[in-house]
């Protein structure tokens, strides 16, 4: 422990002699200078101290404490929480002993080190859950988890218990590289093969439209039914639409089955899938999957216009062409008034320039919807003319990198949470540099950030004009964009997702109502069901003064009734958890105007993935732990691992040095010693009449 200051040691001279002067000044006045005695030399030397630490603290002395921290090697045990752990044949074993074996092992361990127990499965949680309900497992999820929590962290060795099995999220074998620690695995689950005929993907278009032939292709395993006839049928509403009859040709046979189904009904179609055999099977539970196909009554012609090729175009092309809700036309500037053709929505890249489409609204038909995106060629004074909403004063055409920044209270369509961190980290879009005038009615998508600072200039947005919808990017290069996410998620789907969004929203017909609902269409078991409404007064204000309700019907009939919850200034719902299958809503608000209703339908698809394959993966488990200085054991022998732990002699603990700086004002001992000091010195001045 040392004291430390910011202003020189000999500061402290200056304090003594604030004390001193203190002291005689008091002390030899004219009242009693002559008269020096012991008492009086006491009470010279109370106020000399007094004084002097006072001012000694006016130099806001600080005390520096250095403390040693002993860590101990973190154990980290990860227990496989998902359905097919108890759905093999050592299933009674799991559920019976495995709670009691991982906690044995987690006493053991933690006399020498530090024991941190997870569950992972459909998700990782903290602790150890005894319910195996996950419905997929992701192993690679669990690793990179560790590899978040615990950065800088003395983690010494993973243990995982699992059957191997894992149907979500990348290859287990590369997310445990990053951690760089031995890898224990307790091996779960059984390896033989049973008889068993099951499904094990189904691929099919999820949106279709009206009338359209709809080609699907099924994988079909058949295990140990060499020489026997399994029938495969699909049937919609109870009606079988295709079947066909399987003959394994092996022990364990694979079999390819492709044909098209009818999409004669709009709205969401549900199907079954179904093996049947008169053999018994250990797993009947994989002999039957559902599909869920959304029927669309027609396609959103999109026309994309620009002057010269640019990597964006291609970016919106892959974006657009991700969903077959949209008919994509490219359509060369020179060529736009000699097609003759009207679309849905119209996307102007870079445009109007000084040498194409100078004047735009002699092509663009009235109301229609139009996407305008700026960039270096964009011609600005042909722009602001247009009328958008929008007007750039910029008086020299120069260019600055803009970050994005997600409008977090944007509602025209939603985004999922993490979509905020996954757009702050996109690279710039090259934006003209100006001042931004916009209308009043704007709805902003993402903002500009320049540099570290965030302004309230938009990059991203959308007007509500009287004549027509519009959205403007105002930068080119988000192709960039499209490689971030890739790089960040290892797919492309935010990005697809704002573009084909953008789009939706601004083709859909305005609604006159002013009573608008929004509910994902597909959702997966497991998910939330979540609601957001929106009210409008007759003057375009967002009110939530009257109360919605809403009615959930599932095929069977069943109402499920509910009221929203108000936010700030609109409504929300989270309904909860439902089994699956299709279900219709109807939305209703009364207000002076009249009532106002709203209905749509939703599916919510069954998550069966983990009763599919119930054969363990004990390969991808050795490979692991062969790869990182680990070993794998059967249940039965999982104490043995707190033997192998606690002999590796690279498990060490760290001494952690951690320095605290303390304000020596602050403390209450150098209060009480000034307080006890001034005391002393007043008692003795009383008792002496002085």
């Amino acid at each position: 422990m040392s004291l430390l200051t910011e202003y020189p040691i000999w500061f402290l001279f200056f304090c003594l002699l604030a004390g001193a002067f203190f002291s005689f000044v008091l002390y030899y006045s004219k009242n009693i200078r002559g008269e020096f005695t012991s008492r009086l030399g006491l009470m010279m030397l109370l106020r000399f101290l007094s004084v002097s630490l006072i001012t000694f603290l006016l130099l806001t002395p600080l005390i520096r404490r250095t403390t040693r921290l002993t860590e101990k090697p973190v154990i980290v045990i990860g227990v496989d929480g998902s359905l097919s752990v108890v759905s093999s044949v050592d299933s009674a074993m799991v559920r019976k002993n495995l709670a009691g074996d991982i906690a044995k092992l987690s006493t053991e361990l933690s006399g020498k080190f530090e024991v941190a127990l997870y569950t992972f499965g459909q998700e990782v949680s903290p602790g150890l859950k005894q319910d195996f309900h996950g419905k997929h497992t992701d192993i690679s999820e669990f690793f990179n988890e560790l590899g978040s929590r615990y950065v800088n962290r003395n983690l010494g060795a993973v243990i995982i218990a699992t059957d191997g099995i894992y149907n979500k999220g990348t290859n287990p074998a590369y997310a445990a590289r990053k951690l760089g620690v031995p890898v224990y695995s307790v091996l779960l689950g059984d390896t033989s093969r049973h008889k068993d005929a099951f499904i094990s993907s189904i691929n099919v278009s999820k949106q279709v439209y009206l009338d359209d032939q709809v080609p699907f292709e099924i994988m079909a395993h058949l295990d140990k039914y060499q020489g026997r006839e399994v029938k495969l049928s699909v049937k919609h509403s109870g009606r079988v639409v295709f079947t066909k009859n399987l003959v394994a040709y092996n022990e364990h046979c694979l079999i390819r089955v492709s044909g098209t189904l009818d999409a004669k009904e709009k709205g969401m179609q549900r199907y079954s899938v179904e093996l049947e055999s008169a053999d018994e099977e250990f797993n009947k539970a994989n002999n039957k999957r559902d599909f869920y196909i959304e029927v669309l009554e027609s396609r959103i012609r999109v026309a994309l216009i620009y002057e010269s090729p640019h990597p964006d175009i291609a970016a919106i092309v892959s974006a657009l062409g991700s969903s077959s809700r949209f008919e994509l036309s490219q359509v060369k500037a020179a060529d736009l008034k000699k097609s003759g053709k009207e679309y849905d929505l119209y996307i102007f890249y870079q445009l109007p320039s000084v040498t194409a489409l100078t004047d735009i609204q002699k092509c663009l038909p009235d109301n229609s919807p139009a996407l305008f995106i700026i960039g270096s060629q964009t011609d600005i004074a042909g722009f602001n003319r247009l009328k958008t909403g929008l007007v750039i004063n910029s008086r020299q055409k120069s260019m600055t990198d803009i970050q994005p920044v997600l409008n977090t209270e944007f509602s025209l369509f939603s985004f999922e949470k993490e979509s905020a961190t996954v757009i702050a980290d996109f690279p710039p879009l090259q934006c003209v540099s100006g001042a931004f005038e916009t209308a009043a009615l704007m709805d902003v998508l993402l903002w500009q950030k320049i540099g570290s600072v965030s302004t309230r200039y938009p990059l991203v947005m959308f007007f509500n004009m009287p004549s027509r919808k519009v959205g403007i990017i105002a930068g080119e290069n988000f192709w960039r964009w499209r490689m971030s996410d890739y790089m960040q998620k290892s797919d492309f789907r935010l990005f697809d997702e704002m573009v084909t969004r953008i789009a939706q929203y601004l083709a859909v017909k305005k609604d006159p109502s002013p009573f608008t609902v929004n509910v994902k269409s597909r959702l997966e078991e497991g998910d939330p069901l979540e609601f957001d409404a929106v009210l409008f007064n007759p003057g375009h204000e967002m009110v939530n003064t009257p109360e919605v309700s809403l009615q959930l019907k599932n095929e069977e009939g069943k109402t499920y009734p509910f009221v929203f919850s108000r936010t700030d200034k609109a409504y929300m719902l989270n309904a909860g958890y439902f089994p699956a299958g299709n279900y219709t809503y109807e939305a209703s608000v009364g207000t002076s105007q009249g009532v106002y209703k709203k209905q749509g339908q939703l599916s919510i698809t069954p998550l069966d993935i983990e009763l599919v394959n119930l054969v363990a993966d004990r390969d991808i488990l050795y490979q692991i732990s062969s790869r990182h200085e680990g070993k794998v054991l059967l249940q039965k022998d999982i104490m043995e691992l707190a033997k192998f732990l606690k002999s590796r002699t690279d498990l060490k603990s760290v001494i952690h040095l951690q320095r605290k700086y303390d304000e020596l004002a602050m403390k209450w001992w150098m209060f009480t010693l000034i307080l006890i000091l001034l005391a002393a010195e007043w008692a003795i001045r009383k008792r002496n009449g002085i």
